[in-house]
């Protein structure tokens, strides 16, 4: 039961991270006619993402907690839960505070650098998060393989 729940809240993050990144995200921006629309169309997607990882980072620690796995299942679940509370709180925050006047009337070339740069950081963490779950998944099928192998 253990390791099915784990399973489940694994393959929804990587799942979820997966569909964005490779679906969502490039046919928005391909298909929409301004990256201000694509953007919010994306906006809202990307923070139930952020959201579902700062929920899924927790019972993911205490799942591999309880199967007895190493150190760093335990906690690579916790830091991931807090980037991506950082990324959602602070950097998606910030953009959508200067959204409307990178795209609006009133911008200025200082608040569009500021918002070219916070775009590149959560896109960052966006990849750093999905090859940590991804990493995460191998690191767990090689645990119980090793379980299985001694049993």
């Amino acid at each position: 039961m253990v390791r099915t729940a784990l399973g489940l809240l694994l393959g929804g993050w990587f799942g979820s991270y997966l569909l964005f990144g490779a679906v969502i995200a490039p046919t928005a921006f391909s298909v929409l006619p301004t990256a201000q629309i694509a953007g919010t169309l994306v906006g809202p997607v990307l923070m139930k993402l952020h959201l579902f990882g700062v929920a899924a980072g927790i019972p993911v620690a205490i799942l591999s907690l309880l199967l007895g796995r190493s150190r760093a299942l335990v906690v690579i679940p916790l830091l991931l839960s807090a980037l991506c509370c950082y990324s959602h709180f602070g950097v998606s925050a910030e953009l959508a505070e200067i959204s409307d006047l990178t795209f609006g009337p009133g911008g200025s070339a200082e608040i569009a650098n500021r918002f070219a740069f916070l775009h590149r950081v959560s896109v960052g963490i966006f990849i750093a998060v999905g090859l940590a779950v991804t990493a995460m998944i191998a690191m767990h099928a090689r645990e119980d393989a090793r379980s299985v192998a001694s049993e």
